[in-house]
């Protein structure tokens, strides 16, 4: 058996369970982590931040997906240079195939004139990172177990990628668009004489958000949010949450996905400083059984912040 049979029997799978086929991770939390998805979001929660972000999913299946981030996002800047920078590190591991990768965002904010006193922000943002795709042969299921070209080998591929993005907010709402993987490169897995290429898709992201306050002091909210996914041969895929912030110390949301999968998180806010969250996703499917639930967990820690709070 090939190497190139093995990999076309593994996709078809995963693409059966998450019909969007999309090759980036997925998680929940992206308002706490927005640079990720789009770099011009860097520095727009107008503090000095180091996080850790972990994502397991699809818990039942063999060689469930499992994701973590190590982030960094400053606003250091934009007093005097109206510029913010941010970064992540990552690792994600589904199965026989695992990527690592580092990334540097760089934002430039220029704020709009308004007549009401209130400021008005449109940025723009580019990404350069590099990424580390590796196969492990030894965890390819196979119909002959004496294939040389397959079993006992690994096989790896270092691709740069680049990757922009715009973004307007305010103190109330926030939209966006961003493209990562702009080269659109291919990963070459050579195993002896065998190379199986893998491309890496062009995916173009909008998110939006709403920030609505409950009460006269303004300290909770109701946050609506949608991000929408989209890769080239793929269906539109949207997320879309609701979050309530109770006295900028507890929050408590719903989610649903047209992936089928429905979401609830609570998180909290520990002496302006310590932001830390948990969410539950569960698919409704008929691969609901095998495949499992997902779970999800960050901790935040603001360095400097010029309004501590949520956001």
């Amino acid at each position: 058996m090939k190497l190139r049979t093995a990999l076309i029997l593994l996709i078809p799978f995963l693409s059966t369970v998450w019909a969007e086929a999309q090759q980036l991770p997925l998680f929940e939390q992206y308002r706490n982590m927005g640079f990720v998805l789009n770099p011009a979001m860097s520095g727009s929660q107008k503090n000095e931040s180091v996080g850790m972000f972990y994502r397991y999913q699809w818990t039942s299946m063999p060689g469930a997906p499992q994701t973590g981030y190590l982030t960094y996002d400053t606003n250091r800047f934009m007093d005097d240079y109206n510029m913010a920078l941010s970064g992540y590190v990552m690792h994600d591991r589904t199965g026989p195939t695992m990527s690592n990768g580092v990334a540097v965002n760089y934002a430039y904010h220029i704020e709009i004139p308004s007549f009401g006193g209130e400021s008005h922000y449109v940025a723009f943002g580019a990404q350069a990172s590099l990424f580390q795709h590796r196969l492990d042969g030894e965890q390819l299921i196979v119909n002959d177990l004496d294939d040389e070209l397959v079993v006992g080998d690994r096989s790896s591929s270092f691709l740069p990628e680049l990757g922009a993005g715009i973004f307007y907010y305010n103190e109330y709402m926030g939209f966006g668009f961003s493209v990562p993987q702009i080269l659109g490169l291919t990963s070459n897995f050579t195993l002896d004489d065998e190379v199986s290429p893998i491309k890496r898709e062009r995916h173009i992201y909008g998110n939006m958000y709403g920030k609505i306050p409950v009460g006269y002091e303004e300290s909770s909210y109701i946050m609506p949010q949608i991000w929408a996914k989209y890769s080239i041969h793929s269906p539109l895929h949207l997320n879309i949450n609701l979050k309530m912030i109770f006295d900028e110390k507890f929050v408590i949301g719903f989610g649903y996905s047209t992936s089928n999968m429905l979401t609830g998180e609570f998180g909290m806010n520990l002496n302006q400083r310590y932001k830390f969250g948990y969410s539950y996703s569960t698919q409704f499917t008929e691969w609901t059984t095998f495949l499992g639930d997902s779970h999800e967990m960050f901790f935040i820690y603001v360095i400097d912040s010029e309004e501590f709070g949520w956001y």
